[in-house]
């Protein structure tokens, strides 16, 4: 079976429609009878999730997912409901099943043990509320000394060293330039709304938003003991002291650029950028007292916020540096807590109810200690071999892209050569990484909050252990056992695939093979696409930072870039908010490129063998049908504004009717004539 011509694949954007020779329409199907004749539901794609009054080339979104939005309930407890939040649910379920018989496994137990102890502290609400702040008490205590700058500065050690990042952050990660080595980076950080945005919104809109913050913050200073006029004059302070850091703070746009990120001034550099503070002292405090080696992510929000630390007087800074300790250990410290916290969350993103705590604790027990709880989920949920047929649809998703490679015509050939190198160098991580990490803590059955806090400080230690040794390709951050996404590494150049993903209905081995395409294929492709979007097309085949493209190339990348943000710029998800395409360029690329991959390896893997025709619809387009139920998504408004503001994923309607406006296979697929909305004149072409 002829490749189609829409194997380019990964269209980076040509804006003036493609680039490439004519995409042929696909291959005729076979007669009828020598087509193999299922259901949908046979197959895994349910029907009721289609509303067959809108035409798949107006809307294709709406057509395979609109009778999903209709009839769909978002649990009280969620802010959306999609499949993969119906994956999480079943992975939480079974971790929570796991969790309360490892309640009474034996001390001795290296993992049931151990995840029991923690979990058992969790759910223990009595000995919770009876410890009350006595977790966070010796942070309260640092803080209520600050008289000075040095008293100052050993609160802000303290913190930093039990995890509450205040002001900036402190973590060891991969050299860029030099990706064999784990350096040290400091990044902004220490603001309690989701983004430096929220404080600068002129709108009543975002004044009623911070006016509501400000409340939460006054409300969980009572909590913690102050009185009502006292409250409110502190949470004010936090305010104003958050808005001066929200002020000097980097925009998103900005930050997702690793060359705008990337700034290795070292030890003398950080020194001379913020000599106000005092580094010699942190660096030692943090357990890293030789630190040489430091990239900064803005070397002017490094000066900035030293300045804005200075300018102030030391005790000034109390109320800020309490409300850090409480927005990052609140709910460790009581029921009270928690329903506060709860209240502002609901605000952020419409949740109408608190989960139950065995959620809560389940989410705690694997965030905590992830790679203890990833043993029994993939010995349960996850066996060799559907590993092996992971590695097989990533094989096949990989030869796509080598095939595209090779007859990409706006590559130059010394460019296309560079990116063949990337292509054979990417490693695959899948699972769970290996061998798993151990947890060298001491972990109570009744003190939640101290678990919580050691937990925490175990982490960064362990992190920042590995400052100035080599990086370990299988070393992720992350969780398998319940994470529901998969991830690229540019510094790594690999692809990781948490099992919590690989699970139905994303991923099922057992599954009609064009199903597995649609829906996990098309994952793998994005995330093998990332290595080449507008950032990851930045680093080489070792993972270095490097510029590896002809000036010819690259201003054929640029241009296919800037024609993917201009579409997604024009979509709306909400009345007066639009997708920020800069944002989500790279995403909407990796959408865009995952798609015309797997659907390439689909028609490869497919050739020659009997197709498949479901209730009347063609084997094509129930690979289009099993991408778009992928996304089939009925979410709160109030979180998409929040994903609006602050994610650089694109609103899933628009992540489907993006993806498949830019493929030509698909309107060949559905017959949509030329000029209707999902088969536009001109389209974008990146890969």
């Amino acid at each position: 079976m002829p490749r189609l011509g829409s194997v380019v694949l990964l269209a980076l954007a040509a804006c003036s429609g493609p680039s490439h020779p004519p995409v042929a329409p696909p291959a005729a199907p076979p007669a009828e009878a020598a087509a193999e004749q299922t259901t949908l539901a046979a197959i895994g794609v349910d029907a009721s999730w289609l509303d067959r009054s809108t035409s798949p080339c107006d809307d294709f979104y709406r057509f395979a997912c609109g009778g999903f939005l209709d009839h769909a309930e978002i649990p009280a407890d969620l802010p959306s409901w999609r499949p993969a939040t119906q994956i999480l649910t079943a992975n939480e379920t079974f971790l929570h099943d796991t969790l309360e018989q490892a309640r009474s496994a034996p001390a001795t137990d290296p993992v049931l043990g151990r995840l029991g102890a923690f979990y058992n502290a969790c759910m223990d609400e009595a000995a919770i509320a009876a410890a009350g702040l006595a977790p966070v008490q010796p942070l309260l205590a640092q803080i209520a000394k600050v008289r000075d700058r040095r008293s100052l500065d050993a609160a802000t050690f303290a913190l930093h060293r039990a995890g509450v990042t205040a002001y900036f952050s402190l973590f060891g990660t991969q050299d860029p330039a030099e990706s064999q080595r784990v350096i040290a980076w400091i990044d902004q950080a220490g603001l309690g709304l989701p983004d430096r945005e929220y404080y600068l919104d002129a709108s009543p809109h975002g004044a009623e938003l911070r006016a509501q913050y400000e409340r939460h913050v006054a409300k969980m200073f009572e909590l913690a003991g102050d009185q009502p006029a006292g409250a409110a004059r502190a949470a004010k302070e936090v305010m104003r002291l958050e808005t001066a850091i929200a002020q000097v703070a980097r925009p998103l746009v900005e930050r997702r650029d690793s060359l705008a990120t990337y700034h290795k001034i070292d030890r003398a550099g950080v020194v001379a950028a913020a000599a106000s503070f005092p580094w010699p002292r942190y660096f030692a405090a943090m357990g890293v007292a030789d630190l040489q080696d430091i990239n900064v992510t803005s070397p002017a929000y490094l000066k900035a916020i030293a300045d804005v630390i200075a300018r102030e007087p030391a005790a000034a800074w109390q109320p800020y540096l309490r409300w850090q300790v409480l927005a990052t250990y609140g709910d460790v410290l009581g029921k009270p807590f928690v329903d506060e916290g709860f209240a502002m969350r609901r605000v952020l993103t419409g949740q109408r109810e608190l989960e139950p705590r065995w959620k809560t604790c389940v989410r705690a027990t694997n965030t905590s200690l992830p790679e203890l709880m990833a043993q029994p989920f993939l010995a349960a949920r996850y066996p060799a071999s559907a590993h092996a047929r992971t590695a097989e649809l990533i094989a096949h998703i990989q030869g796509a892209m080598r095939d595209d490679l090779r007859q990409l015509a706006w590559m130059d050939d010394a460019t296309r050569r560079a990116a063949q190198a990337k292509l054979a160098a990417m490693h695959d991580i899948i699972g769970a990484p290996s061998p798993p990490q151990t947890y060298e803590l001491a972990i109570g059955r009744t003190t939640y909050g101290a678990n919580m806090i050691a937990a925490a400080s175990f982490a960064l230690a362990t992190n920042l252990h590995k400052i100035g040794r080599p990086r370990a390709l299988e070393d992720w951050e992350g969780t398998p056992p319940v994470i529901v996404d998969a991830f690229y590494s540019s510094a790594r150049n690999t692809m990781n695939f948490p099992a919590g993903i690989l699970q139905p209905p994303l991923f099922n081995e057992h599954a009609a093979p064009v199903v597995n395409f649609g829906r996990i294929g098309t994952t793998i492709g994005h995330e093998l696409t990332h290595g080449f979007d507008d950032d990851g097309a930045k680093y080489d085949e070792h993972g270095n930072l490097h510029d590896w493209w002809s000036a010819a190339s690259q201003r054929e990348f640029k241009a296919r870039t800037a024609c993917v943000i201009a579409q997604y710029d024009a979509y709306e998800p909400l009345p007066g908010f639009k997708v920020n395409g800069a944002l989500t360029v790279g995403e909407n690329i990796a959408d865009i490129g995952g798609l015309r991959l797997s659907y390439a390896a689909y028609r490869a893997a497919r050739a020659g063998q009997r197709p498949l025709v479901a209730d009347g619809f063609t084997e094509d387009q129930v690979f289009f049908l099993a991408y778009a139920h992928a996304w089939c998504d009925k979410t709160r408004p109030e979180i998409v504004e929040t994903n609006l503001k602050t994610d650089p994923h694109t609103p899933r309607r628009f992540r489907v009717n993006g993806s498949v406006t830019d493929n030509p296979a698909f309107a060949a697929a559905f017959a949509c004539k030329r000029g209707a909305a999902m088969n536009p004149v001109n389209r974008c072409e990146v890969w």
